[in-house]
């Protein structure tokens, strides 16, 4: 089952339940972790999983990690971008995404982070049972090179930053082609409905992405 966690303005971080325990899919920016923490303590929280590098899913990472006494997952290839955003360059096609991209450098360089060292690396298809979560990863590249998200054998998806809200391609990443594969992947996922880190979950089905 999965569980929306309001992180920050427009913001979503995510409880995933099992049988065996819970994981927590990204952590919000640094301010944070107090506020998750006070609604996670109980939860038997296993593993946290960052979906990408950027600074709204990483930044109270390494508190909630220590708090919660979890280990943290995500894929080497983001690992670079922790503590150094800029280095994810973000380009846009569309108009909106050619005014974000132009600011989106300097918003990486500027905000805060937590910097860490995973402990776990994930890749596509890794299964998640060993915590508890009847689920497994799914690579989406494009918005970052690392960007992943996570499917329940119910059907339950989240995606990250890998499409938009209402089931469009993002505005901003870091390849086209890959973020263009990765929303086709979706799509053909089987999810029933898919959870985005910006935005309401959106139910799958004919004409609804």
């Amino acid at each position: 089952m999965v569980k929306t966690l309001r992180c920050g303005f427009f913001s979503n971080c995510f409880l995933l339940s099992g049988d065996g325990g819970s994981i927590l899919i990204d952590s919000g920016n640094v301010g944070n972790g107090n506020s998750l923490y006070e609604r996670l303590k109980d939860e038997n929280v296993r593993l946290i999983i960052l979906t990408h590098g950027h600074f709204d899913h990483v930044g109270s990472a390494k508190f909630l990690s220590k708090c919660l006494g979890a280990p943290i997952a995500m894929s080497e290839a983001d690992v670079r971008l922790i503590g150094r955003g800029e280095l994810s360059v973000l380009r846009g096609h569309t108009v909106p995404g050619r005014v974000i991209s132009l600011f989106s450098k300097d918003v990486l360089r500027r905000m805060r982070y937590s910097v860490f060292m995973p402990d776990v690396l994930l890749t596509g298809d890794q299964a998640l049972s060993e915590f508890g979560v009847a689920a497994r990863v799914v690579a989406l590249p494009g918005h970052t090179k690392g960007s992943l998200g996570v499917l329940t054998d119910s059907g339950e998806m989240v995606v990250g930053d890998a499409m938009a809200h209402l089931g469009m391609e993002v505005p901003i990443y870091e390849d086209r082609s890959e973020m263009e594969e990765s929303a086709a992947k979706i799509r053909r996922s089987g999810a029933r409905i898919v959870y985005f880190s910006h935005g309401l979950p959106l139910k799958m089905g004919a004409g609804s992405v």
